[in-house]
């Protein structure tokens, strides 16, 4: 882990990373492993912690963990969590509920959806595509105001590849969304 930290840091060019995701292959989608496989997370925290301590890292975040894990990582003062999330497929409500209880912030991969199947696309659900019409917006947009408004701590990093999308993406924090329509995209959760 250390090495990778290092790596990173000469590929960025960088002194201090400001936060560094621990990638537990806990949940998917993507890369599982039975939990008999995986490396011992308190041995991981400990490499963190100590990297933080030394300045290299400014702060410590979990990826793709169950909220066991999370409640496991706590006195190591973790920063965010990042699991997938959306307004389409919320599986990790607990976890979220959980963050916010303890002033983590949530990061959700996939906000839009993606290409695995139990991550649907946000921006080809009708509901999303019906509210996006009505407040003059994108599917996408919808998407991500949703996020915005149902956590308030919420980091939304929805990737990219055109300047285009960044901007539409950018444009959900002007999306405005009514407590009726909220309530309609509340319902689509699984």
């Amino acid at each position: 882990m250390r090495d990778q930290v290092e790596a990173n840091l000469r590929t960025l060019g960088r002194e201090r990373l400001d936060v560094v995701n621990l990638r537990r292959p806990e949940v998917g989608p993507g890369i599982t492993v039975s939990d008999d496989e995986l490396v011992d997370l308190d041995d991981q925290l400990a490499v963190l912690m100590e990297l933080r301590d030394a300045g290299v890292i400014g702060g410590i975040g979990l990826s793709a963990v169950r909220e066991e894990t999370v409640r496991r990582a706590l006195p190591a003062g973790i920063v965010c969590v990042q699991n997938a999330y959306s307004v389409l497929s919320r599986a990790f409500e607990d976890e979220l509920a959980l963050c916010r209880a303890e002033g983590i912030a949530w990061v959700p991969y996939f906000p839009l959806g993606s290409g695995f199947p139990q991550l649907p696309k946000v921006a080809d659900d009708p509901v999303v595509q019906e509210i996006a019409s009505e407040v003059d917006a994108t599917p996408a947009q919808v998407g991500l105001a949703w996020l915005l408004a149902h956590a308030p701590d919420i980091l939304l990093i929805p990737g990219t590849g055109s300047i285009a999308h960044l901007e539409e993406n950018a444009g959900a924090g002007d999306v405005r969304l009514s407590a009726e329509q909220q309530s309609r995209l509340d319902a689509l959760g699984d």
